[in-house]
């Protein structure tokens, strides 16, 4: 099971790490959106 697991996670590393990233990013710009908003 965990063996199977830590094979799909080797193949799709470097995917998740973009999904991440991409997430991060969008997080980030909504939370300056919303400061923004509050702001002005």
């Amino acid at each position: 099971m965990f063996k199977k697991l830590k094979d799909i996670y080797q193949q799709y590393k470097e995917y998740v790490r973009v999904d991440l990233v991409m997430y991060g990013v969008m997080i980030l710009l909504i939370i300056l959106y919303f400061i923004y908003s509050v702001l002005f």
